[in-house]
């Protein structure tokens, strides 16, 4: 039996030295390139809370890794966008 809602896609991302599942990336980027923030730093904490939002678990040791990683995959997605 079918569900109501499509699920988000899990997306395979290397944060640190280590690979993570991040669900819903993909629409979580495109959601970013709307919001017109440039500065990297404002970019890293909103890809984080949007993240967040979406139900995936970051551990506060771990926030610096995550954003490094958000940022440089967010990077990637825009310029294939183009």
């Amino acid at each position: 039996m079918g569900s109501c809602c499509a699920k988000p896609n899990t997306r395979i991302i290397r944060v640190g030295n280590a690979d993570a599942g991040i669900l819903g990336l993909e629409e979580i980027f495109k959601n970013a390139r709307t919001s017109g923030k440039t500065n990297d730093e404002e970019l890293k904490s909103e890809l984080l809370a949007l993240v967040r939002d979406s139900g995936n678990y970051i551990a506060t040791s771990m926030e610096q890794a995550y954003k490094d990683a958000f940022l440089r995959e967010y990077r990637n997605f825009c310029k294939k966008q183009e």
